[in-house]
């Protein structure tokens, strides 16, 4: 426990000195009134700064990104001095000549000297310990792992950071080495996503919003550095919303133009997310009651969505100044009316949940209707008044 206590005091006096890196801590994130729990299972902070866990990484020291385990106790040694011998047979990956570099040789002693500290099993690793992500859009290390890769002869174009189309995503990545690439051909300038290969890490510490190949998804890692040295910061958004929109920031993602409440969209659920964050029935809902300008297949995993209402029952819809709730359940405990803005237009108690909704005065848009149980949000459904 003295190694706890000693290890805290320090953490303390590197944040109250200031001694930080701008983008590595976050100053809103230390609450050094948080109740850590006393367990040592210590992670390393992105500031080279070893922590008793994680709770005081991000609260006695604000590190904005951690690996597990303590730091290393010095820095990367410089490796391109040194003769490991005329031999085939590969060491690992090591700091050589400013880079984390694969290196051959006889063996890993030199004289008297032990050098296996000094390297690591993949770029990745090296990497996280040395400090050196990889920014370039070509990598050399897929092109090395593509010899032992076959990829399939199928045929779906997408377009590589460097400006080549490639036959499918496994080409682009293996042979033509890039770290990331659009689901389309170059001519349409669609945006680029992470690939679906890419690793960081086996750690539950949240990294974001990331576009992949299949849409906009939460991940979680242990940096943004995947497994082939290149950092993905760039790629990672706040919310979900923003992820939609990363590619394109000035597109708007509610039209109002592009509404009309007198379309009859078919009452069938294939859900598609809008960039909104509201899961909608499906992509005539979205267009067409949403005003949304970019959706993707499929519910959305977080913010607001449709859940279902197997027992409550809302018609018509659209309607135009009233609609019928009908209630197959006593298990509801209320219902409210809430705009797009987050505003409650109306809470409808249980006793008044089997009768016409008036909504004369309410403006044409689209709105949602929650559910209640005595546990929470039980669903929630689109509703739109022409």
């Amino acid at each position: 426990m003295k190694k706890h206590y000693t290890l805290t005091l320090a953490i303390l006096t590197l944040v109250l000195s200031g001694i930080k890196s701008q983008d590595c801590v976050d100053s809103s994130l230390i609450d050094l009134n948080a109740a850590c729990p006393l367990i040592w299972n210590p992670v390393c902070g992105c500031n080279g700064v070893t922590y008793s866990n994680d709770c005081e990484a991000t609260f006695y020291g604000g590190v904005t990104s951690w690996t597990p385990g303590e730091c290393p106790m010095s820095s990367c040694m410089e490796m391109s001095g040194l003769d490991f011998g005329m031999c085939d047979m590969f060491l690992g990956y090591t700091w050589l000549n400013g880079t984390c570099a694969p290196l051959s040789g006889c063996g890993y002693v030199i004289g008297n000297i032990d050098y296996s500290p000094n390297f690591y099993t993949s770029p990745w690793e090296c990497q996280q310990t040395c400090g050196n992500p990889l920014v370039d859009c070509v990598n050399n290390w897929q092109i090395e792992q593509g010899y032992l890769v076959d990829c399939a002869p199928n045929f779906e174009i997408v377009c590589g950071c460097d400006g080549i189309e490639y036959s499918n995503s496994c080409s682009a990545f293996y042979y033509g080495g890039v770290t990331s690439y659009s689901n389309s051909p170059c001519a349409q300038n669609d945006c680029q996503v992470i690939p679906v290969i890419i690793d960081f890490g086996d750690c539950a510490m949240p990294l974001g919003w990331a576009r992949l190949e299949q849409g906009c998804s939460m991940l979680s890692g242990c940096s943004y550095v995947g497994q082939n040295g290149f950092d993905y910061t760039s790629f990672f958004y706040a919310s979900e919303e923003n992820c939609m929109q990363g590619c394109n920031p000035d597109t708007t993602c509610i039209d109002s133009t592009i509404i009309d409440l007198n379309v009859l969209c078919p009452a069938v659920v294939d859900p598609v997310c809008g960039c909104n964050g509201i899961t909608y029935n499906n992509s005539c809902e979205a267009t067409n009651y949403g005003g949304v300008t970019e959706y993707t297949i499929g519910a959305c995993t977080t913010n607001v969505g449709e859940r279902n209402h197997s027992s409550l029952r809302i018609a018509p819809n659209p309607f135009e100044d009233s609609f019928q709730l009908q209630l197959n359940s006593n298990s509801f405990s209320h219902v409210q009316i809430v705009d797009l803005t987050g505003r409650i237009i109306e809470t409808i108690t249980a006793s008044r949940l089997n009768a016409r909704v008036d909504a004369s005065s309410w403006p044409s848009g689209m709105y949602l209707l929650q559910s209640f149980d005595q546990m929470g949000v039980k669903g929630v459904s689109v509703i739109v008044k022409r």
